[in-house]
């Protein structure tokens, strides 16, 4: 399913499955739902702060819907910040899918990874 989102370009509340462009939110819920995984309901307002760029208070949700793991694991999520936006990914295939702002939806094996915080939904 994932594989054909590869290079979508980022695009704020884009569904991937529509092959324009692809929300890093809305992807790692298609990519948990099609694998059966729990998780919270997609959250409308999750994506108006994204727009709006309150960065701290989704890092807040996150932690707070979240457990931690000592390690990458498959459908594991992580979070990951930079000084002007905040991003979404998802451990599938043994690789992080995640939309990079410029580079659109990519996958990287997660050896290759920066050091990151895996964490799973409780």
């Amino acid at each position: 399913m994932w594989h054909r989102w590869i290079g979508l370009p980022h695009e704020f509340r884009a569904d991937p499955n529509n092959g324009q462009g692809a929300d890093c939110l809305i992807m790692t819920w298609h990519v948990l739902d099609s694998a059966g995984v729990p998780h919270p309901a997609l959250n409308e307002e999750w994506l108006d702060m994204a727009e709006r760029g309150d960065y701290e208070g989704l890092a807040l949700l996150y932690r707070g819907l979240t457990m931690s793991l000592s390690a990458s694991e498959e459908y594991a999520v992580t979070m990951f910040r930079a000084a002007d936006h905040i991003g979404i990914g998802v451990v599938v295939d043994g690789g992080l899918l995640h939309v990079n702002r410029r580079k659109g939806v990519r996958w990287i094996p997660v050896e290759r990874c920066k050091k990151m915080e895996y964490r799973r939904f409780k």
